[in-house]
């Protein structure tokens, strides 16, 4: 059955911020390069080794996410759709052309918003100055790892960091923020705990003592207290929780990055909306379980959607499968290059099409149920998670 999502408008849950002065002056030979899992997750981490380059260049023609960003932004630049036509046709719209040459992906894409974690890159590009230069409208997300790294200077107890922490999450809160984000899953790990107060505060003198080494031994105790803080703070604010969930770059904690690691903490706080950020990818099965029990967990398809390249209806049709529909929301992760929001969001609509229309033939849902649904993961979940303004 044919499901149509055709002018469905998309808003894009999790991205990152960039600067328009800053993509034009990349190597323009690294730019598909720098669209792929491995690039950004190396670029992100700071893992990219010169002597890396080279084979990374090599593996990038190998990625079929790579292949389907030539063969798509070579018909809509009017090039040869090959890396060099591609890559040189791409600089020179985006040198010439600027907020033009991006307005025009948004377009194509049927992109009108983006909700951009703050806390990558740093220093913090400011969300007015991206919205401008973009031409999209940008909803920010305030991160407490560099709050937390800020207030820790020059706290002289947990005490003192906890308040210092407190004031500067509660002014972020009041500007423009529509959500709070921790990686904590980068730092010490999901299984977040609660210990008693003692402990942490010792544990605090030891981790500053030691100048704050990210162990799970000194800094754990210290960063879980903050994050059950963030919840406290994040209620009566009315900002819903992102918490990255899942695998990522190499410098994630792998061992304590499972939805089931964070389950205890998703438990405790059952009564305040939190989005697991990648779903728990490549765990997707067990993040949609979580989001399907616990009332206010909700999931975002990034790294699925377009990271996940020929496999992603697969794993989509999985996460709509097992959690509510209406919990589930569109993100490309984008952190290089705003043409990865472009192709995960001309991706995401493309393969919603196929999974719900393969869930209409199998009479799941009827057509009217599909198209609500993919509107709703592709924008209006999004929405109405986080109070924009459609």
């Amino acid at each position: 059955m044919s499901v149509s999502l055709e002018g469905a408008p998309v808003v894009d849950g999790h991205s990152h911020g960039f600067r328009l002065g800053e993509l034009i002056e990349r190597p323009p030979d690294d730019f598909l390069d720098r669209v792929t899992m491995l690039g950004a997750c190396l670029i992100s981490s700071g893992g990219l080794k010169p002597e890396d380059r080279p084979m990374l260049h090599e593996l990038t023609d190998s990625d079929p996410l790579t292949m389907a960003t030539v063969l798509r932004l070579s018909d809509l630049l009017g090039c040869e759709p090959t890396r060099t036509g591609v890559s040189e046709a791409r600089h020179r719209a985006l040198s010439e052309h600027g907020t033009a040459y991006l307005e025009r992906l948004w377009a194509h894409a049927g992109l009108r918003a983006m909700v951009v974690d703050d806390g990558y890159p740093l220093p913090r590009v400011d969300p007015y100055a991206m919205a401008r230069e973009a031409g999209i409208r940008v909803h920010r997300v305030v991160r407490i790892e560099p709050l937390i790294a800020e207030a820790r200077e020059a706290a002289g107890s947990f005490d003192e960091l906890e308040d210092d922490f407190t004031a500067r999450l509660e002014a972020a809160c009041g500007d423009d923020a529509v959500a709070i984000k921790s990686v904590i899953a980068y730092r010490t790990g999901l299984d977040v705990r609660e210990w008693p107060r003692e402990e942490v505060r010792d544990t605090y003198r030891r981790w500053a003592a030691a100048r704050f080494p990210e162990t799970r031994e000194l800094a754990k105790p210290v960063r879980d207290a903050l994050l059950h803080r963030t919840v406290e703070i994040a209620r009566p604010a009315g900002r819903p929780l992102h918490i990255h969930c899942g695998g990522g770059d190499p410098s994630v904690v792998l061992a304590y990055a499972r939805p089931k690691d964070l389950f205890p903490f998703l438990d405790a706080h059952r009564d305040h909306p939190i989005v697991l950020i990648h779903s728990g990818w490549p765990w997707l099965e067990e993040g949609a379980y979580v989001a399907s029990i616990l009332p206010r967990v909700y999931l975002d398809t990034s790294i699925n959607t377009a990271w996940a390249s020929i496999i992603m209806d697969q794993k989509l049709e999985a996460v709509l499968g097992i959690a509510p529909t209406a919990k589930v929301m569109f993100g490309s992760d984008e952190s290089t290059e705003p043409e990865l929001a472009w192709i995960s969001a001309v991706m995401a609509r493309e393969s919603l099409e196929r999974v719900l229309g393969a869930a209409v033939e199998r009479r799941w849902m009827t057509t009217a149920d599909a198209e609500r649904v993919g509107r709703g993961v592709l924008a209006g979940n999004c929405e109405r998670l986080h109070g924009l303004d459609a």
